[in-house]
């Protein structure tokens, strides 16, 4: 319900107070008085009248100063002010407009006359408010993070803010907001908002995916409610993107079994361990016993069962998540101990070779995180070789000069480098994914996590390196690692090498 519309008399006279209340009650107006110009000024800030009727001859501030003190103060700028006044000469007329007067009626007046210039001024300021309200309330939305939409009850949007509209792949709103939603929701929705009784009854939240959106997989949680706008009924919705706090309860989940591995991951590697020792050990010992008989397929047997406990013992390194102490690491070891796994894992289709530089010198690092940031690199590579191809993992050392750092990426610094490199032939990343690859939950992938790389670059920059990308769509992908030196060099076997050690 409208409330009435408030009307402020200042007149320094009782009577004309009088007839000018008896008057504005016949019109259903909320009337306040005030007899000198000070305390009207006090009034009109205390009660925000839609109008005052302000008398133009009192003693101390007369009408035109009260008016000057009105348009001179921000809250009571646009307050309309109707002067009444005996004057009725030109002169004075424009001397009230001049001063923020917004009309001017003369003494004795009308009755008919003021009580419809009332009425227009008031609808007028009551418009204007109203356009200033919904102003504020559309500049508020705009900058809310959460979508907010109004539509009518057959769904047709009647305002959208911009977090809405971001949602969408035309970046508009749509006209009609259900269109949006798969038809499970909207039938929920609808048949759930039609039975809201009071205006305060809340729909939801429920959670759903969107039709058309901007970002695939986008995951939504609406909340709705009933409402009047301009007069008619009408359905608010909130609308929250929950897309990545799910990826989070995904990643917590995640986390939480690898952390149940990591747990599990001793007492199984000892089991088996136990088992391949007892395989190893009676294998041995019919050898012994049985030393005519052929022992290609003993021998065989005790060397698969030794590449199993190594890699048994491999498996139990990824399995520690916390960080590590920072000791000296051969990156030699390191990398013939990353390709062991991956020719054992990967599958034939994929050959992999590793390629060391003379005179390595060792990294300051932990290792169980080398081993986590190599592997991620490889299960990298092998996911992009699908039908087969070729891995190299290369060891070099490596001078950055000064001129060089700006190319390099905004970590690198000029010093002398153990780059660790991963190399694969597969199908090589387009320059706007190659842009993107390093930020938490950005994946290519249908099941893809999106950190593998950002915990790549995480340890790497803890171990005060940098790392750079080498790809060309179709022809493959080198991620290299760049580790400071921290020792004096030691010597290692130069050249191509396969992943058991022979020279390629």
């Amino acid at each position: 319900m409208i409330s009435p519309a408030t009307i402020l008399v200042v007149d320094d006279e009782a009577h004309s107070r009088t007839v000018l209340v008896n008057m504005l009650k016949q019109d259903k107006y909320l009337v306040i008085t005030a007899s000198d110009g000070r305390e009207g000024l006090a009034a009109a800030a205390a009660h925000r009248p839609d109008v005052m009727l302000l008398d133009v001859m009192m003693p101390g501030l007369d009408g035109y100063e009260v008016c000057r003190l009105l348009r001179a103060d921000p809250m009571l700028l646009h307050m309309p002010v109707l002067l009444i006044s005996s004057l009725s000469d030109r002169e004075s007329r424009l001397r009230g407009l001049e001063q923020g007067a917004d009309d001017f009626i003369t003494k004795p007046f009308d009755t008919v006359e003021l009580r419809t210039r009332l009425r227009s001024i008031t609808r007028l300021n009551r418009f204007r408010r109203l356009s200033e309200e919904r102003a504020r309330f559309e500049q508020a939305l705009a900058c809310a993070p959460d979508g907010v939409v109004l539509t009518d009850t057959e769904g047709a949007v009647l305002f959208a803010n911009n977090a809405f509209c971001r949602l969408f792949e035309e970046g508009s709103p749509p006209a009609e907001f259900f269109d949006y939603l798969p038809e499970a929701t909207q039938g929920m929705l609808r048949e759930q908002l039609r039975g809201l009784t009071d205006v305060t009854m809340r729909v939801g939240p429920c959670e759903t995916a969107v039709l058309h959106p901007r970002r695939p997989g986008t995951l939504l949680e609406i909340t709705a409610a009933s409402l009047f706008w301009e007069g008619h009924p009408a359905w608010q919705f909130n609308i929250r993107d929950i897309t990545e706090k799910k990826q989070l309860e995904t990643q917590l989940m995640q986390a939480q079994r690898i952390e149940l591995l990591g747990q599990l991951a001793g007492g199984i590697v000892h089991d088996v361990n136990n088992l391949l020792g007892f395989i190893i050990g009676n294998s041995q010992l019919f050898q012994d016993e049985h030393p005519a008989l052929p022992s290609d397929r003993l021998t065989a047997i005790v060397a698969a069962a030794q590449r199993g406990a190594g890699l048994l013992k491999q498996l139990l390194l990824f399995a520690r998540g916390e960080d590590g102490e920072m000791l000296p690491v051969d990156p030699v070891l390191l990398i013939g101990e990353v390709a062991g796994i991956a020719e054992q894992t990967f599958g034939r289709k994929i050959a992999v070779t590793i390629d060391l530089g003379s005179n390595l010198p060792d990294i300051m690092a932990d290792s169980n995180q080398l081993h986590q940031v190599l592997m991620n690199l490889c299960v990298n590579a092998r996911d992009a070789m699908p039908e087969g191809g070729s891995l190299c993992l290369r060891a070099s050392l490596r001078t950055v000069g000064a001129e060089q750092v700006h190319a390099l990426g905004p970590d690198a610094k000029a010093g002398d480098y153990v780059v660790l490199s991963v190399r694969d032939t597969g199908t090589g990343m387009l320059p706007s994914v190659q842009a993107r690859i390093f930020e938490p939950f950005y994946t290519t992938k249908k099941k893809g996590t999106g950190l593998g790389l950002a915990t790549v670059l995480r340890v790497i920059k803890r171990h005060r390196g940098f790392v750079t990308v080498d790809s060309k769509v179709g022809a493959g992908t080198c991620f290299s690692c760049h580790f400071p030196v921290i020792a004096s060099p030691a010597p290692a076997p130069g050249g191509v090498m396969s992943s058991s050690g022979a020279r390629a």
